[in-house]
Parts: C-alpha cells; sequence; structure tokens
C-alpha cells in the first residue's frame, strides 16, 4: 500500500488508506510504505503521535521511506523513495499486488521499473479536477492553501505527468461511477473493463448517532474537512448572515487542518459576532469528530470540486441531514430531499435557504437523518467494501498470472 497521506489523516485520502488498511481481511498481510509526517503548516501533529498498535493488527507492516512536512513537495520526495525502496520490499516480502493512489502518482517513477507485480491505482481525484475547483471558488491566488498555489502554479507539468502516469497499463479502482466516467472521458485508451468502481466507504459502527435525547441549547452548522478553496468554504461564509438573521444563536463549526485567516477576515468585513463561528483546527481523534457530528443539526459541504466526500458519509452515517453541492459523485449518496438536500455550486442564497429549512422543521431533520444513516449502511459501509476490495485484488492476481 503506496500511502502518500496515512496518520496523521489530514485528508480524504488518507482517511480512505488508514479505513481500508484496517478493514481488509486479516488474511491478507499489508506493508503500508509511506513519508514519516513531521507536521504540517501551523499543525503541530506529526505521525509520532500514534500508537500504530491501536489502529492495526499485526497483519499490517508500516514502513517509512522519507519525512513530510508540507503539504505539495514532499510528493516528488516520497515517489523518489518508493522508486529506490518499493522494488527491494517486493523481493524480500514477496509482495503480490501493488496499491497505488492518484492524484499523488507516488508510483510515477516506479512504473519505470520491471516489477513483474500488477499495480491497482485508487484514483480519487485529478489534477485538472482540482485545479477547476480552485478556479471556481472565486478567491485570489493570495488566499489559496499552500498546495493549492503550487498546484495551480506548476499545472502543466502536473497535467503531463498525469498523461504519462495514466497511459501506462494498470488497474484501477474508482470510489465512485462519476469518476469512472470522467477517467473514460479524459483518457480513452484505457480499457473500461480495468477499472472497478468500489465507493468510498465509513466504519458505520464508529460513525454512528448519538442517543436522542434533549436537544442542544444552539442550533450548530457543521463543516469539516481541509480548509481550501474548493471546498466552498467561503460561499458557506457568505451565506452566514442571511442565516444568522432567522436563528441568531447558532453556532458555526469549522473543524479541519489550513489557513483560516482569510474565512475569519471575512467574517469580520461581515460583521458576524465572534460567538457564533468557532474554526477548531485539526482533530486527532476520530472519536472527538463523531462527537462533533452528532451534537451538530446540519452538516455542509458547498464544494465546488470533490469527487465523494468521505466527510459527507461521515456525517450521513452519524444520522445529520446534510446540505452538499449538486457536483461530481455527490448524487451518488444524496438523493435530494429524500436523505439530504442538493444545492447548486457557489449559490449562497440556495445554501443558506437550505439550512434554514432544516433548523426551522426537527421533524425533516430527523427524517433526513435516518433516511441517510440507512443509505451509507447499504452502500457505504467499509465492512462490505473492504471485502470487495480484497475479491479485485484477487481478480487482478487471477489475470495477471495467468
Amino acid at each position: 500500500m503506496l500511502a502518500p497521506e496515512f496518520l496523521p489523516v489530514w485528508g480524504g485520502v488518507g482517511t480512505y488508506i488508514v479505513e481500508l488498511v484496517r478493514h481488509l481481511p486479516k488474511d491478507i498481510e499489508v506493508h503500508v510504505v509511506t513519508p514519516m509526517r513531521e507536521g504540517f503548516g501551523k499543525e503541530k501533529i506529526s505521525t509520532s503521535d500514534y500508537d500504530f498498535s491501536k489502529y492495526f493488527g499485526s497483519n499490517v507492516h508500516v514502513h517509512f521511506v522519507c519525512k513530510a512536512s508540507d503539504t505539495f513537495f514532499y510528493n516528488a520526495k516520497f515517489q523518489y523513495a518508493c522508486q529506490k525502496y518499493v522494488p527491494k520490499l517486493v523481493k524480500e516480502e514477496r509482495i503480490d499486488l501493488i496499491h497505488s493512489h492518484t492524484a499523488h502518482m507516488p508510483d510515477l517513477l516506479l512504473q519505470f521499473k520491471r516489477l513483474d507485480v500488477p499495480i491497482v491505482t485508487t484514483i480519487h481525484t485529478t489534477i485538472q479536477g482540482q485545479r477547476h475547483g480552485t478556479k471556481s471558488s472565486g478567491m485570489s491566488f493570495w488566499s489559496l492553501e499552500f498546495s493549492e498555489k503550487l498546484t495551480y502554479l506548476a499545472f502543466p507539468f502536473l497535467r503531463l505527468a498525469e498523461t504519462v502516469y495514466f497511459s501506462k497499463e494498470r488497474y484501477y479502482i474508482t470510489v465512485s461511477k462519476w469518476m469512472k466516467e470522467q477517467i473514460l472521458k479524459q483518457y480513452p485508451k484505457i480499457d473500461s473493463s480495468s477499472i472497478s468502481v468500489i465507493y468510498n466507504s465509513v466504519d458505520t459502527e464508529r460513525f454512528s448517532p448519538g442517543r436522542r435525547g434533549s436537544q442542544p441549547e444552539r442550533d450548530i452548522i457543521l463543516f469539516t474537512g481541509r480548509l481550501i478553496a474548493a471546498k466552498g468554504i467561503r460561499y458557506l461564509v457568505e451565506a452566514m448572515p442571511k442565516v444568522l438573521r432567522e436563528y441568531p444563536d447558532a453556532l458555526f463549526i469549522f473543524i479541519g487542518a489550513g489557513n483560516s485567516l482569510p474565512y475569519r477576515r471575512r467574517l469580520g468585513e461581515l460583521g458576524i459576532p465572534e460567538k457564533n463561528f468557532m474554526f477548531l483546527g485539526y482533530l486527532k481523534e476520530s472519536s472527538e469528530l463523531v462527537e462533533y457530528y452528532r451534537a451538530s443539526s446540519v452538516f455542509v459541504a458547498p464544494t465546488l470540486y470533490e469527487n465523494l466526500p468521505i466527510r459527507v458519509l461521515e456525517a450521513m452515517a452519524c444520522g445529520v441531514p446534510v446540505v452538499a453541492s449538486n457536483v461530481c459523485a455527490i448524487p451518488e449518496a444524496i438523493d435530494n430531499g429524500v436523505n439530504g438536500i442538493l444545492i447548486q455550486p457557489s449559490s449562497i442564497d440556495e445554501l443558506a435557504d437550505a439550512i434554514c429549512r432544516l433548523l426551522g422543521d426537527s421533524s425533516l431533520r430527523r427524517k433526513m437523518g435516518d433516511n441517510a444513516r440507512k443509505t451509507v449502511v447499504e452502500k457505504f459501509d467499509w465492512n462490505v467494501n473492504a471485502v470487495k476490495t480484497a475479491e479485485v485484488y484477487q481478480q487482478i492476481l487471477d489475470s495477471f498470472y495467468l
């Protein structure tokens, strides 16, 4: 498992990898190749802060091959480290299959080595998609997060690298039907039969509704995820005055790593009192995150480009009604008006109206939350989808060694 993100989890790819490794059948020996993260930005959390035995069984072995202290340049160092380290690991541990992830492309250099083992890549996003999301945000270049700035500047080079990456024969997993369609449109030479669709998933035992009792004193509107422009945080900030006119005691909570300064500055310009918002930064333990989901009245994901956000599935698993943009693969999880509300991306009025609609109708919140939980249990549970991933591994091995 080539893991450009691992512990600490700071993005959807890291969440996916950690949870997949945790839920794969225990008779699969997993070797995780990853950087040792030494914190990122203002977040001081590092890989050394974690007890790996708490997260994984004896079938999981973690190999640290380089260090990472940023959210962009480390990818190149990790690609180089994989090219040097993985061939030896394949021989010494008799590795049968390599699982990679993109848009990080950790095996970009490795694919030019003769390994004699198949590679399967989970496609989480594309460079082109990331740039589209950043441009759609309407935020100034200087307000962007560090990795967004550099992805924007290096786009021609990264796009070329991605084209080379997808030109090599390999197997693929996409975490949504939408992403499979997008890849086949962008790279028509890829054989459709080489792509398996296995949805992003959550641990539905950990992410579950709390006991129903007395309602919180305040309505809580929750956003989780990295504070990057592509997630549409700007539009949530702009929608807050309209919501607060109807619900002046509402509390907006933002959880996730990143620079909150541009959003705090705009909140000040809008005259939003500090009592109505909190930026909590990175939460180390998922148990903390679960408690915030459970305490929330509404979860919001006003994203501009994002495949199938795990954070949306986490909220749904906790029985929280979700307001999300009608983009990418989100409609594969949310049935508008049944288990959540879909809005047009960048529509401040639609976002505010949807939040107010849910805050004003507790029975609707409960109904949508119950339906959301049911949807995740039926379609997006790691206990099911990790087994499907293992089955894809076996199919690949059977095909490769014929």
